[in-house]
């Protein structure tokens, strides 16, 4: 077994430990004494094991040395260094330097290392102790295990403990450091030019003003058959120019006389921008409409746009022209149908009356061209031929993103806002933009707080009424505005030319997001034609927890969704759902055949004769026909259960407003005062009025504890709202409801929304979004009207006049 002496020097002594095979024998200190024929041995300290120190003979450390078949040195203080080397001349005895751990060295340990290992503080380290260090700065700061393996993989490719451990404390954001991966852009794909393919000449000229040929996504459907009138399925990212496929096969199809252009988007948000867009087209002589359901809620002069039917192209939301449909009002000769983020189809809520509407226009419009848009998911062929459309897809980006992943929170993050924010300002691409950041948050309040710390930087979110949100869209792409900081109100389709895109959170509320939500949004870093790039930052707080606290963290979550396959479209609706899907088909459908039709072609639908017979129980349906109370449901977009509770409820003599609040109750009330209550009783009161923590405190000892104003704000909503008997008060819905129907009261005095906010600001301390607020008085209008037809459908005439002249008093004058 071969015997080794590895020495380091230090300021006063040499360390020396004697190796056989790989075990340390003992420790050694070796003194040195000038001598007039140079450094000479002088004292020699061993220490072995559990034994007390002693001294020996400094010639035993001779000796030890002429034994060893090999004097290894470290690097240590030079000055002694030099010494123990013209000792080591001295007596002939060769030696060589090598590079160890010293973090092993240091508790005695001999770790040889190469020269590529990692370094730390300026010395090597084995990967042992890396790792060890690592994960000791990572449990402290509260990571999970997917982010420990995610910092080990830095370090294992960086090298430097030192910059992997600054990252931790935010002190060397290195690009090279917070990088997780680039998307590539798209190679060099042969594209179509515009003079090559065949549209109508007013159009080509048109399109000659905007561009010299097509995007790769757009030469691909060109070439699958688009102007040939082929459906089809287009997949592809965000801005890689899916929107001008559809508006190519629409408009030239309106130009050669085949019919008008419905083009389809879920939010009311998105058709005001598409109508905007799809306005340009007047130029050619066609009339341009909006159908979304638009407010009924009148606040003096607003934005007038044409609603008819009768125009060449119509913007609208899928509800709004499937009730039209389910009116059945004629919706003119259809040419082509452009549905766009058809992956919709997966959502909870929305999903099926989606898959619906399409079922219900292909049936309206068997002729026409049907142009679905989609992002990327994770089965487009099956997709695609559940739709009856060729797929289209294109994969990769124009433009090429770069994620990166930061582990930060609280303070740090503002500042970190900061910074990003500046620095994506000071960049300009080849184009001349300047860059403009959208950063994501999991609510309205942080909107504005975060906002606020940042200059020059503007909240956006679903609660703003439509002016402000235009507004805001508008000096954004103006360059204008350079920071955006939203919800995900603003990821679901709204074209802000953004070059880099911020996560202050990756949760929607208090639910983190899907990995398509997290591809959609981050899908909004870099616009083809404007940036040379896409910037995305995660910025991820280790531990962060929502709901009950279990669960992934936020550092976690990130990792997951940064890895994160796309989900298949497969959408499963509740039983409730299919069975106002059948209903409204039932509508629809002028016989046995066609309702069998129809059934077929709604994605996610069952057995037909089972929501029958559950339809005919109700009372809604007879046979395939629908009954009056059945086509009442269906143009009001009526579930079987909510026409249910509104017969019942109208049954039991309850007045028109009683029954809508219990359809739908107001509860977007916040707290002014929250953080107050939190500070002053150490305890964490939630923002939202009609949260338990609130409405426990509410009959609490507690209270006693708060300023007099405060006492007063609870009080007066305690006396106000809080008057049922009900065994689970305050959790029983009454509070809801009686806010709701102090709502409608105020509304029906003639007062504003804002006046109405201003009511529970004054006397409870709360305040509401007006556009949550007419958003939800909207929806009353909505409901009472369809308690209206209900009710003459049942003969009750009186609580029929009620509930229209209700309707008119929320409406406004």
């Amino acid at each position: 077994m071969s015997f080794q002496v590895l020495a380091q020097a230090d300021r006063s002594r040499v360390l020396l430990l004697p190796q056989s095979g790989s075990k340390t024998l003992f420790e050694g200190y070796l003194r040195l004494k000038d001598m007039p024929q140079g450094p000479r041995a002088f004292k020699f300290l061993v220490k072995k094991d559990d034994q007390a120190e002693k001294f020996l003979p400094p010639e035993d450390a001779l000796r030890m040395l002429r034994k060893a078949e090999a004097i290894y040195l470290a690097r240590g203080d030079p000055v002694q260094e030099k010494k123990f080397i013209d000792l080591l001349q001295a007596y002939q005895l060769g030696y060589r330097f090598v590079q160890v751990c010293n973090h092993c060295l240091g508790q005695r340990k001999v770790t040889y290392v190469e020269p590529d290992a990692i370094t730390y503080k300026g010395r090597r380290i084995c990967e042992n102790c890396a790792a060890a260090e690592l994960l000791r700065e990572a449990d402290f700061r509260g990571l999970g295990r997917a982010a420990k393996a995610h910092l080990a993989r830095v370090l294992k490719t960086r090298r430097n403990l030192d910059d992997v451990v600054g990252l931790l404390s935010l002190q060397r954001l290195l690009p090279e450091l917070t990088r997780f991966d680039i998307i590539p852009a798209s190679h060099a794909e042969p594209t179509l030019p515009l003079a090559s393919i065949a549209l109508p000449p007013p159009l080509m000229q048109m399109m000659q003003r905007r561009l010299t040929k097509l995007l790769p996504v757009q030469s691909r459907s060109v070439k699958a058959g688009l102007l040939e009138g082929r459906n089809q399925l287009v997949v592809s990212a965000t801005a890689t120019g899916k929107s001008l496929v559809g508006e190519l096969a629409g408009v030239k199809n309106l130009l050669e006389g085949r019919g008008k252009l419905l083009f389809l988007v879920p939010l009311v948000a998105l058709a005001n921008q598409k109508f905007d867009q799809l306005s340009a087209y007047r130029e050619l002589g066609f009339r341009t409409s909006i159908r979304v359901g638009v407010s009924r809620i009148r606040l003096g002069k607003g934005r007038k746009v044409p609603q008819s039917l009768d125009a060449d192209i119509i913007a609208g939301t899928y509800e709004g022209i499937d009730q039209v449909i389910r009116t059945k009002k004629s919706l003119g000769r259809v040419g082509t149908v452009v549905i766009d983020e058809v992956h919709m189809l997966e959502d909870a809520e929305r999903g099926h009356r989606l898959a619906g509407m399409i079922a219900r226009l292909k049936n309206a419009a068997p002729k026409a061209q049907f142009i679905f848009l989609s992002a990327t998911v994770g089965n487009p062929a099956a997709l695609a031929k559940r739709l009856g459309a060729t797929l289209v897809e294109y994969e990769v980006r124009p433009v090429p993103i770069e994620r990166h992943l930061i582990f930060s929170s609280g303070p740090e993050k503002r500042k970190l806002l900061r910074q990003l924010s500046k620095e994506a300002q000071a960049l300009t691409s080849s184009t001349g933009y300047k860059g403009q950041s959208i950063i994501f948050t999991n609510s309205r309040k942080n909107c504005y707080n975060l906002a606020d710390s940042i200059p020059g930087a503007a909240a956006y979110h679903a609660g703003l009424q439509y002016p402000e949100r235009k507004r805001i869209e508008e000096l954004f792409g103006e360059g204008k505005i350079h920071t955006v900081v939203t919800t995900a109100a603003l990821a679901a389709g709204v074209d802000f030319p953004a070059s880099q895109v911020v996560f202050e959170s990756l949760a929607m509320g208090i639910e983190w997001l899907n990995v398509h939500e997290f591809n959609q949004m981050l899908g909004r870093a870099g616009r083809p034609g404007y940036h040379d790039k896409g910037l995305v930052y995660i910025l991820a707080e280790p531990g962060r927890r929502f709901s009950s606290g279990k669960g992934e963290s936020e550092d976690e979550m990130a990792l997951a969704l940064l890895h994160g396959q796309m989900e298949d479209v497969a959408p499963e609706f509740e039983e409730s759902q299919q069975q106002e899907e059948v209903l409204a088909n039932v509508v629809a459908a002028r016989s046995r055949a066609e309702l069998e039709r129809l059934h077929d072609l709604t994605v996610g639908l069952d057995d037909l004769n089972s929501s029958l017979v559950s339809l005919e129980k109700a009372g809604l349906v007879k046979g395939i026909v629908a009954t009056r109370l059945g086509e009442a449901a269906a143009a009001h977009f009526l579930a079987p259960e909510q026409v249910a509770t509104i017969v019942k409820l109208l049954g039991r003599g309850k007045s028109p407003q009683d029954v809508a609040v219990q359809l739908e109750s107001f509860e977007a009330l916040y707290l002014k005062f929250a953080e107050r209550i939190s500070t002053k009783l150490h305890m964490q009161i939630s923002q939202r009025a009609l949260h338990g923590s609130f409405l426990d405190l509410l009959s609490s000892a507690d209270l006693r504890e708060l300023d007099n104003k405060l006492q007063r704000y609870c009080m007066d909503f305690s006396r106000d709202f809080l008057r049922c008997t009900c065994k689970e008060s305050p959790y029983c819905g009454c509070v809801q409801k009686s806010i709701s129907l102090r709502i409608l009261e105020l509304r029906a005095d003639g007062k504003s929304p804002e006046e109405i906010i201003d009511h529970f600001s004054d006397r409870y301390g709360m305040y509401a979004y007006q556009g949550d607020l007419i958003n939800w008085l909207d929806q009353m209008v909505r409901y009472l009207e369809a308690i209206e037809a209900v009710a003459r459908v049942l003969g009750k005439e009186a609580a029929a006049k009620e509930a229209a002249e209700r309707k008119a008093r929320v409406e406004g004058e």
